[in-house]
Protein backbone atom coordinates (compact mmCIF):
# COMPACT_ATOMS: atom_id res chain seq x y z
CA UNK A 1 0.00 0.00 0.00
CA UNK A 2 1.35 3.17 -0.58
CA UNK A 3 0.61 6.67 1.09
CA UNK A 4 1.44 10.10 -0.41
CA UNK A 5 0.66 13.39 0.82
CA UNK A 6 0.28 16.57 -1.33
CA UNK A 7 1.85 19.86 -0.37
CA UNK A 8 1.77 22.56 -3.07
CA UNK A 9 3.80 21.60 -5.40
CA UNK A 10 5.75 18.28 -3.64
CA UNK A 11 4.18 14.73 -2.70
CA UNK A 12 6.20 12.88 -0.16
CA UNK A 13 4.86 9.42 -0.81
CA UNK A 14 5.63 6.65 1.84
CA UNK A 15 5.22 3.16 1.30
CA UNK A 16 3.77 0.78 4.36
CA UNK A 17 4.44 -2.32 3.96
CA UNK A 18 2.02 -5.22 6.05
CA UNK A 19 4.16 -7.51 8.20
CA UNK A 20 3.80 -11.54 6.13
CA UNK A 21 2.30 -13.72 8.54
CA UNK A 22 4.16 -15.49 10.50
CA UNK A 23 4.77 -18.88 9.60
CA UNK A 24 3.46 -21.51 11.84
CA UNK A 25 6.46 -23.19 14.25
CA UNK A 26 7.45 -26.62 12.52
CA UNK A 27 6.61 -28.44 16.24
CA UNK A 28 7.70 -32.18 16.26
CA UNK A 29 5.44 -35.24 16.71
CA UNK A 30 5.59 -37.20 20.03
CA UNK A 31 7.58 -39.79 19.32
CA UNK A 32 5.64 -43.08 18.72
CA UNK A 33 6.36 -46.82 19.29
CA UNK A 34 6.40 -48.59 16.14
CA UNK A 35 7.40 -52.56 15.47
CA UNK A 36 9.81 -53.14 13.26
CA UNK A 37 10.00 -57.18 12.61
CA UNK A 38 10.25 -58.44 16.14
CA UNK A 39 11.85 -55.15 17.61
CA UNK A 40 10.03 -51.93 19.14
CA UNK A 41 11.51 -48.82 17.45
CA UNK A 42 10.45 -45.36 19.54
CA UNK A 43 10.46 -43.06 16.24
CA UNK A 44 10.72 -39.56 15.73
CA UNK A 45 8.21 -38.44 13.33
CA UNK A 46 9.95 -35.62 10.92
CA UNK A 47 6.66 -34.78 8.25
CA UNK A 48 7.62 -31.39 6.95
CA UNK A 49 10.23 -29.73 4.81
CA UNK A 50 11.94 -28.36 8.10
CA UNK A 51 12.08 -31.16 10.17
CA UNK A 52 13.06 -33.23 7.27
CA UNK A 53 16.36 -30.96 6.50
CA UNK A 54 17.56 -30.85 9.78
CA UNK A 55 16.93 -34.23 10.72
CA UNK A 56 19.64 -36.11 12.95
CA UNK A 57 22.06 -33.28 12.21
CA UNK A 58 24.20 -31.87 15.44
CA UNK A 59 23.08 -34.75 17.60
CA UNK A 60 25.26 -35.83 20.30
CA UNK A 61 23.90 -39.01 20.20
CA UNK A 62 20.44 -41.74 19.23
CA UNK A 63 19.10 -44.29 21.80
CA UNK A 64 19.86 -48.14 20.21
CA UNK A 65 16.27 -48.68 20.17
CA UNK A 66 15.33 -45.28 18.56
CA UNK A 67 15.20 -43.65 15.00
CA UNK A 68 13.66 -40.92 13.16
CA UNK A 69 11.21 -41.66 10.31
CA UNK A 70 11.45 -39.51 7.53
CA UNK A 71 7.63 -38.88 6.07
CA UNK A 72 7.54 -37.49 1.77
CA UNK A 73 4.61 -36.49 0.33
CA UNK A 74 5.04 -38.83 -2.82
CA UNK A 75 6.72 -41.45 -4.07
CA UNK A 76 10.29 -40.77 -5.59
CA UNK A 77 14.09 -41.42 -5.35
CA UNK A 78 15.80 -40.46 -2.07
CA UNK A 79 19.25 -39.31 -1.17
CA UNK A 80 21.12 -38.68 1.87
CA UNK A 81 23.71 -37.51 3.02
CA UNK A 82 25.44 -37.15 6.46
CA UNK A 83 25.91 -33.50 6.81
CA UNK A 84 27.02 -32.42 10.69
CA UNK A 85 26.23 -35.80 11.54
CA UNK A 86 28.19 -37.23 14.40
CA UNK A 87 27.34 -41.07 14.37
CA UNK A 88 27.20 -43.45 11.39
CA UNK A 89 23.73 -44.96 10.95
CA UNK A 90 21.40 -47.31 9.14
CA UNK A 91 19.49 -46.12 6.48
CA UNK A 92 16.03 -48.31 5.27
CA UNK A 93 13.90 -46.76 2.32
CA UNK A 94 10.34 -47.82 2.24
CA UNK A 95 7.89 -47.83 -0.33
CA UNK A 96 3.78 -46.65 0.63
CA UNK A 97 3.12 -49.60 2.45
CA UNK A 98 6.01 -50.27 4.42
CA UNK A 99 7.59 -52.11 2.23
CA UNK A 100 11.34 -51.93 2.89
CA UNK A 101 13.12 -51.69 -0.71
CA UNK A 102 16.85 -50.78 0.32
CA UNK A 103 18.76 -50.89 3.37
CA UNK A 104 22.46 -48.88 3.74
CA UNK A 105 25.04 -47.91 6.11
CA UNK A 106 25.57 -44.11 5.98
CA UNK A 107 29.27 -43.24 7.58
CA UNK A 108 30.43 -39.68 8.98
CA UNK A 109 33.27 -37.71 6.96
CA UNK A 110 34.35 -35.45 9.55
CA UNK A 111 36.53 -32.52 7.93
CA UNK A 112 34.84 -33.06 4.29
CA UNK A 113 33.07 -30.18 2.64
CA UNK A 114 29.34 -30.58 2.44
CA UNK A 115 29.44 -30.63 -1.33
CA UNK A 116 32.00 -33.32 -1.45
CA UNK A 117 30.01 -35.71 1.24
CA UNK A 118 29.08 -39.01 -0.13
CA UNK A 119 25.55 -39.07 -1.02
CA UNK A 120 23.09 -42.55 -0.72
CA UNK A 121 20.77 -42.68 -2.76
CA UNK A 122 18.16 -45.27 -2.80
CA UNK A 123 17.94 -48.10 -4.73
CA UNK A 124 14.24 -47.61 -6.04
CA UNK A 125 12.22 -44.47 -6.95
CA UNK A 126 9.28 -45.32 -4.95
CA UNK A 127 10.29 -44.22 -1.76
CA UNK A 128 7.71 -42.91 0.62
CA UNK A 129 9.46 -43.35 3.80
CA UNK A 130 13.15 -43.50 5.30
CA UNK A 131 14.03 -45.30 8.88
CA UNK A 132 17.27 -43.84 10.20
CA UNK A 133 18.60 -45.85 13.05
CA UNK A 134 22.21 -46.58 14.94
CA UNK A 135 24.32 -48.02 12.48
CA UNK A 136 23.47 -52.22 13.25
CA UNK A 137 20.42 -51.54 14.41
CA UNK A 138 18.69 -53.75 10.97
CA UNK A 139 20.77 -56.37 10.92
CA UNK A 140 20.73 -56.49 14.70
CA UNK A 141 17.08 -56.74 14.84
CA UNK A 142 16.77 -58.52 11.07
CA UNK A 143 15.62 -55.98 9.42
CA UNK A 144 15.49 -56.99 5.26
CA UNK A 145 14.61 -56.07 2.09
CA UNK A 146 11.00 -57.04 1.02
CA UNK A 147 10.05 -56.70 5.06
CA UNK A 148 6.94 -54.73 5.82
CA UNK A 149 6.70 -52.39 8.12
CA UNK A 150 2.78 -51.63 8.65
CA UNK A 151 2.74 -49.25 11.38
CA UNK A 152 4.87 -46.93 8.80
CA UNK A 153 2.09 -46.50 6.15
CA UNK A 154 -0.75 -44.02 8.52
CA UNK A 155 1.99 -41.41 9.08
CA UNK A 156 1.48 -39.04 6.13
CA UNK A 157 2.92 -35.13 5.56
CA UNK A 158 2.05 -32.30 7.15
CA UNK A 159 2.48 -30.02 4.19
Amino acid sequence: MVLAVGWPQTVFAKTVVKAPPKAAKQVPRKPVWIQVGQAKLLVEIVDTDSLRTAGLSNRQKLDWNAGMLFVFPDAAQRAFWMIDCRFDLDIAYLDGRGVVRDIQTMVIEPGVRPEALQRYPSATSDVVYALETNRGWMSANGVKVGQKVPAIAAFKTRN
